[in-house]
């Protein structure tokens, strides 16, 4: 029986049966070819459903998809019975993702594609036309033609760093298959953690697992004391029900172990695989393994054999980026097998290895990938780095770009790789929107100018990646991957000539509203980037809780950076500094306690690239650089090496201004005296920062006595402001009465796990303080809060 036909709704006619418009139909990744009348048909909600034979394995997923958009489907197995028809035609395109789909005036629905993909696409474009409404199903008549303009279209989700489970995976495959990304790249290893049961290998587990960015230090002991039974890995089983998960959503599990480098985690289970750790008899953070022992060859073999029969995808991506050759420069029995078989570089012999490693996979019938300094090139330029000389990467190996020139890409195509772009400065979704705005990210084109047209198919596509160090919850991966995941998604389905972003935008809006429904849209900043004024977003620390930086970019472009965080964020404020162009115009050290200098110390010690053009700081007196003695040397350690920097360093006096652009930061006290309470909390500068539009006081580690002389003292009139940055230590932080006699819009909590305990106990609560947790970045603090006091929580005028 056919569809009931119960209304015609015609918003315009036309001269001929189709026209285009682009704008009408509201979907992502746009479509090749979308003709529309601007009619409309509503229908009943009980369809049958002809599904072609080639795909029925999906045929649950399918009706599931169905009945989310409000249908009630059934299967029928005749054709011409069937309201929505899903049929392979291999003849309509030689894309194998390739669709087509018809819906007509009279109600039938007619879907054909070159593969069961094809019609899972088809599907999903579908379910975005489809409007449930209280009298039956709306859908626009319509045709659309469509293909993907790349076949590798990734979304990378990091767990090694922090661990997520099955039940997150699968929700985010689910949005995959939304936007018609096709391969999940699973990164299940790297320094903090091994996420993928080994049966071989149990001490993988056992002990690589018992770990996590946020806890790196904890033996599995203390991991077990402090988080008993909590499970941090993938069984087999597990990965099969993920893998077919992904698979009846159309969609390839590619995972990612790591070779030679980021095997902190297996080689913590197993020393002996490590080119120090064997040495020093247990886990070195940092190692590589051995390559030139058979016996680490091997190990590696049985864990490429058990993941073989784990993915059908037949592609394992073996990282190998970011090692650290001192390891190996520091084994005398790894120099003397390089002296032995004329390896003249190390560059040389992760090459050596990594070959051996791809005829491996290839005799078993897989591909390799990894990310590009595979190919012994330098990619960064460093000076103490030297490129491969005498080995060619082996022929077939897949080679993922993420840095470096971008001439790198043409290079790569040229020596005849296939090459996958994921140049971190577009699709790295754990940078902030600061950094890459919903806008940039859609800007993004796999194929970087100067790649001669010939080539051009040699860039099979593009992957956004998820990094997980500073991702420790659910929450966090949504704020970071939503919106911007659909920029990305189109970037590899839609011809880079048809992208308009305005457009895009009207057309994720029905998207935006489901995310929004879902929990995976909360807060995220406003999508592009506001130029009129400055820009502040907090570097949150992992290893503890006072370790905290914060990043400011000025109206005309400059970077100023607020503490230098701990010793164990260097990593992460690099990555950061380096995102934004490597130069801090001004770093101001609000006191040198090693949780506010100790990043930015081994950067002033070894720049590595970034530029540090200007230094403020406040100095510690005789008497507190002598209370903590542990605490002393690391102090004038950091002394030492701004002197040494090269950069202007300048010593912080009350009433100091600078401006860059129209951004002003003036400090209004410093506190470094030593009163009644912890000195340490009474050390801090506090500097205001404010352009025309808003205004932000930082506390830092600002205590009582000091918050309350600072009510008293020259600048008490300019404390109002739109936005406080809370003292860090709430324990003994500054008093209620501060809280209540500067006027101020919200409090900037330095991270949400601080328990606030001002007040002699009392503390306060958030419903009567307002309060934004800066671990969300906030990009332009475009917050719609009232002005709020703390007497019955009144408006201020």
């Amino acid at each position: 029986m056919r569809l009931i036909f119960l209304t015609l709704i015609t918003f315009f006619s036309t001269g001929s049966l189709f026209a285009t418009d682009s704008n009408t139909l509201p979907i992502v990744p746009k479509p090749q070819q979308e003709m529309v009348t601007g009619e409309e048909i509503t229908v009943g909600s009980h369809w049958k459903i002809y599904i072609d034979r080639e795909a029925t394995g999906s045929s649950t997923y399918m009706t599931e998809l169905l009945k989310g958009c409000g249908v009630e489907p059934s299967i029928t197995e005749q054709r011409n019975e069937a309201n929505l028809i899903l049929a392979i035609d291999k003849k309509i395109s030689k894309n194998r993702e390739a669709y087509r789909i018809s819906v007509s005036a009279r109600g039938e629905i007619q879907v054909s594609a070159t593969t069961r993909n094809g019609l899972l696409h088809a599907l999903q474009t579908l379910r975005q036309l489809i409007n449930c409404q209280a009298n039956g199903i709306t859908i626009p008549v319509c045709r659309i033609i469509d293909e993907p303009a790349f076949s590798w279209r990734a979304f990378m989700l990091d767990e090694s760093r922090h661990f997520h489970g099955m039940e997150m995976v699968k929700k985010l495959l689910d949005e995959m298959s939304y936007l018609k990304l096709n391969t999940f790249h699973w990164h299940l290893v790297d320094d903090p953690g091994w996420r993928i049961e080994i049966r071989k290998y149990p001490e993988l587990t056992t002990i690589g697992s018992k770990r996590d960015f946020s806890h790196r230090e904890l033996t599995p002991a203390q991991w077990d004391e402090q988080f008993p039974g909590k499970k941090m890995y993938y069984t087999q089983d597990e990965i099969r029900e993920i893998v077919q998960y992904a698979d009846e959503r159309g969609i390839q599990v590619v995972p990612e172990i790591e070779v030679p480098g980021h095997a902190s985690a297996s080689i913590a289970a197993y020393p002996w695989l490590g080119a120090s750790s064997k040495r020093q008899g247990k886990g070195v953070w940092g190692d590589l393994y051995n390559v030139t022992n058979p016996e680490v060859e091997a190990f590696i073999h049985d864990i490429l054999d058990e993941m073989i029969t784990l993915f059908p995808s037949k592609i394992i991506h073996i990282g190998g980026d970011e090692a650290n050759y001192t390891h190996w420069a520091n084994n005398p029995e790894i120099v003397q097998f390089m002296k032995d078989q004329k390896i003249p570089t190390y560059a040389d012999l992760q090459v050596w290895s990594i070959n051996r490693l791809s005829n491996y996979l290839a005799s078993k019938g897989v591909r390799t990938m990894g990310w590009n300094e595979i190919t012994g090139d330098n990619i960064r330029g460093e000076a103490h780095l030297e490129a491969s000389q005498s080995e060619k990467l082996a022929k077939g190996t897949l080679v993922h770009f993420w840095d470096g020139d971008i001439g790198l890409i043409n290079k790569a195509i040229n020596e005849g790789y296939s090459v996958v772009n994921s140049n971190r400065h577009y699709t790295y979704l754990d940078y902030p929107y600061e950094v890459t705005p919903l806008e940039k990210a859609y800007s993004f084109h796999p194929v970087p100018d100067g790649i001669a047209g010939e080539k051009v198919g040699a860039i099979v596509g593009l992957g956004c990646q998820m990094w997980g160090e500073y991702t420790p919850n659910q929450t966090r991966i949504y704020y970071q991957t939503f919106p911007r995941i659909a920029a990305y998604a189109e970037c590899g389905w839609t011809k880079a000539e048809d992208k308009n972003y305005d457009e895009f935008r009207h057309r994720m809006k029905k998207t935006e509203r489901r995310w929004r429904k879902m929990g995976y849209i909360n807060q995220q900043p406003t999508y592009t980037r506001q130029d009129d004024t400055f820009t502040l977003w907090q570097l949150p620390s992992q290893i503890n809780t006072i370790g905290n930086s914060y990043i400011i970019r000025t109206d005309d472009g400059k970077v100023i950076v607020i503490d230098g965080g701990v010793k164990e964020e260097e990593g992460y404020l690099r990555g950061f500094i380096g995102a934004l162009g490597n130069i801090v115009d001004c770093w101001f050290v609000t006191h040198p306690h090693p949780d506010h200098i100790g990043a930015l110390t081994r950067i002033l010690e070894n720049p590595k690239g970034i530029g540090v053009r200007q230094i403020c700081h406040s100095t510690f007196s005789d008497s507190l650089l002598n209370g903590e003695p542990d605490y002393k040397g690391e102090a004038l350690n950091y002394y030492e090496a701004a002197k040494k920097s090269g950069a202007t360093v300048t010593e912080a006096t009350l009433g100091m201004t600078f401006a860059f652009g129209q951004t002003t930061l003036r400090i209004l006290g410093i506190k470094n005296e030593e009163l009644k309470s912890n000195p340490y909390n009474n050390s801090s500068m506090v500097i205001k920062v404010w352009d025309p539009l808003k205004s932000v006081l930082f506390l830092g580690d600002l205590g009582k006595e000091s918050g309350d002389k600072l009510l008293y003292g020259p600048y008490r009139d300019q404390l109002d402001c739109d936005y406080i940055q809370m003292s860090h230590h709430g324990q003994s932080g500054v008093s209620m009465d501060f809280y209540r006699t500067v006027k101020f819009r919200a409090c900037l909590w330095p991270t949400p796990t601080w328990v606030y305990d001002n007040d002699a106990g009392k503390g306060f609560n958030t419903h009567i303080l307002t309060t934004i947790e800066t671990r969300n970045t906030i990009e332009a603090l475009n917050i719609s809060e009232n002005y709020l006091s703390f007497e019955g929580v009144t408006r201020i005028d």
